[in-house]
């Protein structure tokens, strides 16, 4: 799979959503966007599974999407706590 298939592309569009999301993992929960971040964490999720099922088995999508999945979820989780958990303390 080179540059000049499909598998080639998904992986490394996700690649630089992932490493931007993975830099700055301690960033400001204020800058955090609430649905983005449930999106991307959804998108992480569902496409981790479909990069399984599809032929031939994409197993650099389906690790680029646990990464984005892990990255996307830590920051959403932190997003949650500090608007509705910290809050009420």
């Amino acid at each position: 799979a080179g540059p000049f298939t499909v598998h080639f592309w998904a992986p490394m569009s996700k690649v630089f959503i992932s490493g931007a999301s993975m830099l700055d993992l301690n960033r400001p929960t204020d800058t955090i966007s609430l649905p983005q971040y449930a999106a991307l964490t959804l998108t992480g999720f569902f496409f981790t599974r479909y990069a399984l099922l599809v032929t031939p088995i994409n197993y650099t999508l389906c690790g680029v999407n646990v990464a984005l999945f892990l990255s996307s979820f830590w920051h959403f989780g932190r997003k949650i706590k500090a608007d509705f958990i910290d809050e009420k303390e």
